[in-house]
């Protein structure tokens, strides 16, 4: 009786599925075929209105944002194509051939400007490239107090995110203006397999998708007491030499900044403990306070930062191997991290580029390791850092104005967890 129920249970299952086959037109006389395109639809879609001005130029960026797209196509040219976030970055060039780009925050669980998810006072993370068609170095402003620079080019107007649906997003991406990046520029800072894997090509230089900067907090005095335990004699500026040293110290600012409950930015105005810092995911921070995307009821205030960059980014290099390998052999020594504060008029900001690294084209086969130097202002040394440079990151943790104030280095990511152009 069991194996009755059985086969009749799979005769009635079979049932369904010729039904379902033959009303999908996928069950033909004598084999099987398959529908040329199906789309499962699981995302989500929002549009991004960004209203500014570069150089005087009022402008308006108008885009719609897919999250979790899923595109699945069949016969000859099947593939399967997934995105977190797209397009994560966004932008065009502007009259003199720079480009502006803007990063798409996470609106991803529809949240939009009208329902609170994004304020109304959103400020999303803006990137200006000195080269449209690499994209390679840009100055990001992480901050509204770029904005307020006299270095800055650009005037911040309006956002706003609004519900989308996917046939808007598939116009836009059909009909609507060409992004200045491409996937090729986006993924190259990846490696081979992740390029193999989308068939793309390695561009040089990549697109510059991480934002380095530092922020200068000014120390109470409890914790100018500790820097002051750890201070060279006479330095303006420095850092730690010995690991188990910056340890030390960071435990004890630590306890010391727990026991005040708060962090003085370099102009005086105190953050709560731990503040200051989000990724451009929840968009850039405002030095007053912001509520963060898709966080109703948080307000973060920025930190003061200041924008750090090296020797040894891509966009300072030739693009032609044989020319980079010559420019290597010449190389006498290494600006491994130069921070530009420039008289605090460049706080807000952030330098972003891909990192060069040598080691991939045998460089240090050859040389070994090159005498480095770390700098303020591009002129003034740093005490006690890495005096060589070894084919990777040495951007000091830590770096100290006398005992008044401190710099703490940060990298920001535009790019988005399975995300792409």
């Amino acid at each position: 009786m069991r194996k009755l129920v059985l086969v009749l249970g799979g005769v009635v299952v079979l049932g369904v599925l010729w039904a379902m086959l033959a009303t999908s037109g996928q069950l033909l006389a004598g084999r099987w075929t398959f529908t040329e395109k199906a789309i499962v639809d699981r995302g989500t879609y929002f549009r991004l209105k960004v209203d500014f001005a570069y150089k005087g130029e009022p402008l308006r960026y108008d885009l719609v944002v897919g999250c979790n797209v899923l595109n699945i196509r069949y016969k000859d040219s099947s593939s399967t194509y997934e995105a977190g976030l797209i397009p994560t970055v966004w932008g065009q060039r502007m009259s003199d051939g720079k480009a502006v780009v803007v990063r798409a925050p996470d609106a991803c669980r529809g949240d939009t400007t009208a329902n609170g998810g994004v304020p109304v006072d959103f400020l999303p993370v803006m990137v200006v490239y000195d080269n449209a068609d690499t994209v390679a170095f840009g100055i990001g402003y992480m901050t509204d107090d770029a904005y307020r620079s006299p270095k800055s080019v650009l005037r911040f107007d309006k956002a706003t995110v609004e519900r989308a649906t996917r046939a808007e997003f598939d116009t836009f991406r059909a009909t609507g203006p060409q992004n200045i990046i491409t996937r090729s520029e986006y993924h190259s800072v990846q490696n081979d397999h992740h390029l193999a894997s989308l068939s793309l090509p390695r561009t040089y230089p990549a697109f510059g998708r991480h934002c380095y900067a530092y922020s200068r907090w000014k120390l109470t005095e409890p914790e100018r007491e500790i820097v002051r335990k750890y201070r060279p004699d006479g330095a303006r500026y420095w850092t730690f030499s010995d690991v188990k040293k910056q340890g030390a110290y960071a435990n004890e600012i630590r306890e010391a900044r727990i026991k005040e409950q708060k962090q003085l930015r370099d102009d005086g105005l105190a953050l709560e403990l731990n503040g200051g810092f989000w990724q451009p995911d929840v968009g850039a921070l405002r030095r007053d306070g912001v509520q963060l995307v898709g966080l109703r009821g948080s307000t973060e205030r920025a930190a003061a930062f200041y924008p750090a960059d090296t020797l040894m980014s891509q966009d300072k290099w030739p693009v032609e191997p044989r020319a980079r390998t010559a420019a290597y052999e010449t190389l006498q020594s290494v600006q491994s991290v130069n921070v530009d504060i420039g008289n605090e008029q460049s706080r807000g900001f952030a330098y972003c580029y891909a990192e060069e690294f040598p080691l991939r084209d045998n460089f240090f086969s050859k040389t070994g390791t090159l005498p480095a130097t770390a700098t303020i202002d591009g002129t003034i040394s740093v005490t006690n850092a890495d005096e060589h440079w070894r084919g990777f990151s040495s951007m000091p943790l830590y770096i100290f104005e006398s005992d008044e104030y401190v710099l703490e280095g940060t990298i920001f990511n535009l790019e988005s967890t399975g995300g792409d152009v």
